[in-house]
Parts: structure tokens; C-alpha cells; sequence
């Protein structure tokens, strides 16, 4: 156990917290972070980085951990139709940069950053947990490790314990989970015969298909569906969820996958405490307000909350007002996240003559305005900054075209 009150105690050893070590440590705080788990699981979800996410760890100064961590670059996005390939969207034509996306392999990225914060200074205590945390100038935070405890009394502690954060509570947060529309599916996998540095994104009738190939033989399938479907397939198990996978790609190009690891369902939903900052006191990451997984930038989300929570500590010395004004700025690209993922969860799930008509006008909305003030390149260039209101949803789905009233 550490002896002397860091700057700053991160709860949470993850991207978000061991992203936040890393920045602060090089800039010459000190940090301690704490991690609950001896090893990191497979959640069956966080496989992929997005560009813009890319973009922000090559100015956090970590973008060079991602192939570290067994990630694989993705510069091609190839998109199926009816089982076979139709457009195929390369990055670099749209992104001044070298950025792509990149498939993760998110237990082993979580291992390679927090070895990386360990080698540039940050005290990491593993196995260990945040028994109780107070609130106040300075907090206190009491952290449990082989059966001894020690309270500490850092500047701040950051919470960056998940979508269920337990340090929330410290701070008087309630959280809200969003209705459940759709369901993300997952299976690590081997055996795919898809190109391995491409994405693939089929869609089929009530969804979509993906695959993110990661540094090594394995990949990520992904289904994106209805509840009902997912209740359906999952009593079927692998066999199942691979045949219905299947129909996304051109025949026999997944049938020779073998699972690595269960099949899992998850709501496809934003769960979000109403504050995220007290006294002495900051939430980040899924922490600080988790994403629908079915968008796939959970990663680029908590790269986001580093580098502006980071900058604002760094060039303030009053980190309460630091916080607060974190708090202020976090909407402004959460927001938006959350309502891209309610738009595309309907376009992509939803069954029947109305939602056809629906993916139909909104496919015209593409065509009529490519950019619709920035939502048609979200996966290009992330939310930050984008307007969240009536006109913005309408211009994006199309329903302010002339022949939709």
C-alpha cells in the first residue's frame, strides 16, 4: 500500500482510468490508481475504436499502445447488402490523418495500458477496491487490499468504475437506464474467412452484422437486433447465433468460425447518472455516462473525458472549479452520442413497411446532404460539438425533405 496522498486517486484501472494515469504521471503528478480485478474479463463488448478515438490517443500520447495491446488497423469499412459486398468505405478519404478504425481486443488493451501507467509512475494497487469514498476538501478515500486498510486524502478522486459505478453514490448520483429498444450480440471468435484488416458490416432484415478482426486469429461477431430475436437465439447458442449471423455474408465466408469464448446479449442502451461531479470528486468514462454499445465508441467516449478532464487539471489550479466546469462541458459530446444512438437503433432494427419507409428516407437524407450537420460522418469524426434538437434528428432521417410532409 502506498504511504502518502497522491494528487490524484483514480478508482478504476480500465481505458478511462489507466488513460488518465498515464497523461497525468508524464506530466508529473502523482497518482494512484486502484483495480478491483486480478485479471481483466471479456464483457464481450468495447472491440472497436473509430477514428476520431484513434485521433485523440495520438494526442494523449498513447496512440502508439493500441498495436501494443493486440489492436488491428481497419482502413477499410466494407458494407454487405443481401449477403454480398456493396460500397466499401475507405477512412483515408474523408480523414485528413493516418487515423482509422481499429478492432480491439479490449481485455488486452486494458492490460497494456495499465502496465504502461505502472512503468510511468502510477502507484497501481491490484488487487484492491474503493471500500468508501467522502466527499469533501480534501476527500478521503478508504482502499481495501489483502484483507488491510488504508484511508487516503488525495486532491481528487476520479471515478472511472463502469457503467454500474458504485462511486456515484458518494457523490449522490442517481442513474438512469434507458428503455431497452435493441440488444448487441457477441461472440469472440476464430475461423472467419473475411479479409482480416477490413470491417464488415452486413445488414439483414431487423439488423446488422459485424466483424472486428483484432491483432492476432481472433475477431468479434457482432449482431445488432430486436429483443425478440435475441430471446430467440440465444437457447440455440453458437449454432444458432452463427446462422443467423450468416446471412449478412457472401455464403460460407463465417460458416468455419468456431467460438472462443459464450454468446452474449446486452440492452443497447445509455446508462447515465444525473451529476458526475462533488467535492473533490470527478466521474469519467462509462462512469461519467455510458454509451448504447451498439455505436461501438465507448473507447473514443472515455479518450474524450481524458483529454479534456487532463487539460482543464493541468492548466488549473483550482481543480474543483476544473471539474465542475468537466461537468459543464461533458454533454456536449455525450448528448449527442445518445442521440445518434436512439436514430440509428430504430433504422437499424425496426421491421415492417413504416421502418422500411423509414431507412428509405433517411438513405435519401444521405444522398440529398452527406454531411447532415455532422451526424453523417460520426463515425469518421465523433459527436464533439454536434447539435442535439428536433431540426438536427428531422435533417438526419429525412423528414424535412419536400416529399416526406
Amino acid at each position: 500500500m502506498t504511504e502518502s496522498n497522491p494528487d490524484v486517486v483514480i478508482i478504476g484501472g480500465g481505458v478511462a482510468g489507466a488513460s488518465l494515469g498515464i497523461v497525468l504521471a508524464r506530466a508529473g503528478l502523482s497518482v494512484t490508481l486502484v483495480e478491483r480485478e486480478t485479471t481483466f474479463r471479456d464483457r464481450v463488448r468495447g472491440d472497436s475504436m473509430f477514428s476520431w478515438g484513434a485521433a485523440i490517443a495520438q494526442e494523449l500520447g498513447i496512440h502508439d499502445l493500441l498495436a501494443a495491446g493486440g489492436a488491428r488497423p481497419l482502413p477499410v469499412w466494407q458494407i454487405y447488402d443481401g449477403g454480398m459486398p456493396s460500397e466499401a468505405y475507405v477512412w483515408g478519404k474523408d480523414i485528413p490523418t493516418p487515423d482509422v478504425v481499429w478492432g480491439v481486443y479490449l481485455p488486452q488493451l486494458q492490460e497494456t495500458l495499465l502496465d504502461a501507467a505502472r512503468a510511468d509512475g502510477v502507484a497501481v494497487l491490484r488487487p484492491a477496491r474503493a471500500v468508501a469514498v467522502v466527499p469533501g476538501n480534501p476527500p478521503s478515500v478508504t482502499i481495501e487490499q489483502h484483507g488491510e486498510c488504508q484511508v487516503l486524502a488525495p486532491r481528487l478522486v476520479v471515478g472511472a468504475d463502469g457503467r454500474e459505478s458504485g462511486l456515484r453514490k458518494a457523490i449522490g448520483a442517481t442513474t438512469t437506464h434507458a428503455p431497452t429498444h435493441h440488444k448487441l450480440g457477441g461472440c469472440l471468435v476464430t475461423g472467419i474467412d473475411l479479409d482480416a484488416d477490413t470491417g464488415h458490416m452486413g445488414r439483414i432484415e431487423g439488423g446488422k452484422v459485424m466483424v472486428f478482426h483484432h491483432a492476432g486469429e481472433s475477431a468479434r461477431l457482432y449482431l445488432i437486433c430486436s429483443p425478440e430475436v435475441a430471446d430467440t437465439l440465444r437457447p440455440g447458442g453458437f449454432e444458432a447465433y452463427l446462422a443467423h449471423c450468416a446471412q449478412a455474408f457472401p455464403t460460407g465466408s463465417i460458416s468455419n468460425a468456431a467460438p472462443l469464448g459464450p454468446v452474449a446479449f446486452y440492452p443497447g442502451i445509455d446508462v447515465y447518472p444525473d451529476r458526475i461531479s462533488g467535492e473533490g470528486v470527478v466521474l469519467i468514462g462509462d462512469a461519467a455516462g455510458a454509451n448504447d454499445p451498439a455505436l461501438g465508441s465507448g473507447t473514443g467516449l472515455a479518450l474524450i473525458d481524458v483529454k479534456e478532464l487532463s487539460e482543464l487539471l493541468l492548466e488549473r489550479d483550482d481543480w474543483q472549479a476544473a471539474t465542475e466546469e468537466f461537468a459543464l462541458r461533458r454533454p456536449t459530446w455525450y448528448e449527442p452520442m445518445r442521440a445518434f444512438g436512439e436514430w440509428m437503433g430504430a433504422l437499424d432494427t425496426d421491421t415492417g413497411p413504416a421502418a422500411d419507409a423509414a431507412r428509405d428516407l433517411a438513405s435519401r437524407a444521405s444522398e440529398a446532404d452527406r454531411w447532415r450537420n455532422g451526424y453523417g460522418a460520426f463515425f469518421a469524426f465523433g459527436p464533439r460539438g454536434l447539435p442535439v434538437n428536433d431540426e438536427v434528428r428531422d435533417h438526419y432521417l429525412g423528414l424535412d425533405l419536400p416529399e416526406s410532409a
